[in-house]
This record gives C-alpha cells, sequence and structure tokens, in this order.
C-alpha cells in the first residue's frame, strides 16, 4: 500500500487500488500532462477518478494552469481529474480552493468538489466572495511588469501617468493592496510598493486577474495600427509558432468606441474587434496587445496547442523585477 491509498484509507475508512490509467486513454493525453504527472487512475464510492500525480515537488503550475489541465484532461477521459500535490504555498492553497480544483495533499487535506468532499487537517479560511482586480489596478500592476517599475510612485502620480482621476487611482491601488498585491509606505505621500517580483508576483495574482475583454462586435471592414491593436489569435501567431488565421482579431479600449469609423454587427462580419476593459495602447511596444494581456484573453481557452504556446510565451518572457 503506498502513501496515497494509506492517507485515503485512514481518511475515508476505505480500500482503495490505485492502478496505472488504461494505455488506450492514457495515449490520448498531451505530453505536457504525461511528462510532469504520474496518471493513474483509482475508485471512490463507486466513481472512477484520473489522478494526476506529481512527479517531484518542482510543479511550478499556477492555479489557473492546474484548473485548465484539469478541465483538459477530464473532457478527454470523460471523469473527474484529482492532482495529487506534495506541497501547496499556503496563497496558492486558498485560490486552488476558490477555484474548485480537486485534490488531495497526503495527510494534510483532500478537497474533491466533484464527489462534495472536503476534509483537512489544517482548516483554510475561503473568502466567501470571488476578489478581481479592477481594470485599472490590472493595467497598473500589468504596466509594472513589463513597461516600467513602478515603485516608489504615488497615487497622484500614478493617477498622472495613466490619465486617470485621483479618485479611481486611489480606488485602484486600494484594491491592490487588499489583493495583498501590493502595500504603501512612506509618510504622508504614501507610495506604493509591490509584493512581489517579476513572474512570482504575474503567479501571485493569476486568481484576481479579468479577462481584458469586455465585449465583442464584428466588421467586415480592416482596421489600422492608428485605429486599433492586432489581437486574440493573430497577436498570438505573431508571439509563438502558431499558425495565424485569415481573420482579423482587432483590440480598442472602451472608450474608443465612440470613435470607429467602420459599420459593425453584434453578431455577423468577417473580422472581430474586441473592446478592452482597460487602454491596450498602454501596454503596447508595437502594433499587438501585449503579451501578458493576451494570455489573459485565452486563460479558459482549452485547446492544447494554444495552451502550449501561451506557457512557452511566458516562459520567454523577460521580467523587468528579474
Amino acid at each position: 500500500m503506498n502513501v496515497i491509498e494509506k492517507y485515503i484509507n485512514d481518511t475515508l475508512g476505505i480500500k482503495t487500488k490505485i492502478l496505472s490509467l488504461k494505455k488506450q486513454l492514457f495515449q490520448q493525453l498531451p505530453l505536457y500532462i504525461t511528462s510532469t504527472y504520474n496518471v493513474q487512475e483509482t475508485t471512490f464510492f463507486g466513481q472512477p477518478l484520473c489522478l494526476l500525480i506529481e512527479k517531484n515537488n518542482n510543479n511550478t503550475s499556477s492555479p489557473d494552469q492546474l484548473y485548465k489541465q484539469m478541465l483538459l484532461v477530464s473532457k478527454i477521459l470523460d471523469f473527474p481529474v484529482v492532482f495529487v500535490l506534495w506541497k501547496v504555498h499556503s496563497y496558492n492553497l486558498k485560490r486552488i480552493v476558490k477555484k474548485g480544483i480537486n485534490f488531495i495533499i497526503p495527510y494534510k487535506q483532500m478537497f474533491i468538489p466533484a464527489l462534495m468532499m472536503d476534509l483537512r487537517k489544517t482548516p483554510v479560511n475561503i473568502p466567501k466572495k470571488i476578489e478581481w482586480l479592477t481594470p485599472i489596478a490590472q493595467l497598473v500592476l500589468l504596466y509594472h511588469l513589463q513597461k516600467e517599475r513602478l515603485n516608489g510612485f504615488t497615487t497622484r502620480q500614478l493617477s498622472d501617468k495613466f490619465n486617470q482621476t485621483y479618485l479611481t487611482m486611489s480606488r485602484a491601488v486600494k484594491n491592490l493592496e487588499e489583493l495583498e498585491l501590493c502595500c504603501l509606505i512612506g509618510g504622508k505621500e504614501k507610495m506604493i510598493q509591490f509584493s512581489a517580483k517579476g513572474k512570482e508576483l504575474w503567479l501571485k495574482a493569476q486568481t484576481f486577474f479579468q479577462n481584458p475583454v469586455e465585449r465583442i462586435f464584428y466588421t467586415d471592414e480592416y482596421l489600422n495600427s492608428g485605429q486599433a491593436l492586432v489581437s486574440n489569435i493573430n497577436a498570438l501567431a505573431h508571439y509563438s509558432m502558431l499558425n495565424n488565421e485569415t481573420k482579423h482579431y482587432y483590440a480598442i479600449d472602451r472608450k474608443d468606441v465612440k470613435n470607429l469609423v467602420v459599420e459593425t454587427n453584434k453578431h455577423l462580419g468577417d473580422n472581430m474587434i474586441e473592446i478592452w476593459r482597460y487602454n491596450p495602447y498602454l501596454l503596447s511596444d508595437n502594433e499587438f496587445v501585449d503579451k501578458l494581456s493576451l494570455y489573459l484573453t485565452f486563460k479558459k481557452n482549452i485547446d492544447e496547442r494554444v495552451q502550449n504556446e501561451l506557457e512557452q510565451m511566458i516562459n520567454e518572457m523577460r521580467w523587468l523585477e528579474e
């Protein structure tokens, strides 16, 4: 009896056998899954489960990535997926729980919402409501990660830099502080200080990010770089090895909708215009939307090719704070 079987037996009082996943099912799984996890299967109370068991303690997958992996594998196998994790930081543990990810940490916690099961040794305080970054708070954070370090800026300086009212920026900074992504230091004119650096900050903020796209329109016309930025698959193809599409995708700020001079339709059109929650031009260095916002637009996409290219893009990021 291995440690996982023993933990399940000691916790639930049931004897379960963990076996290798059937070959015909295993062969359907993507390589990045089978290289990261030992893929096995078991049964709880008559329900088959797939166990994705960490091969070591160095799995750097964020809660968002775990969620996408869980959806992808469960869709392929057509039964619930449970991660077996050996070590999880406390702030990530709360986020994993919030996202409803099935997991087992042997002799610490078993959380399988797919089976309505939550057994834990150490209590975890689960927030009662989902918290999000406001659009301006998200803009400030992504700007700090990609464009310019903002540590030491006051709220007044930030409001001037991003052309926002003092009240709007004050709410954004408070939002970042409440989510423990920054703190305020100094005397009367307090300055922002982010709570982590580079990729660590990016991962820490994962569950608070919103999709930048607020709504979409369609058009049969083409926009130039002065009217909009290239977005979606077109942008991902630029940043990666993914093949481009003939359909054109554009991104504009919500404030620029009234300035559109092309004919649009809410449902039909050869090309798509994304209306963003914040100004994409403030984060862009070229005619394409920035990499981190682009990643967030694909947050719920479970296409394996897209996910592989997104992960590669993030792995090759040059973080300002590193």
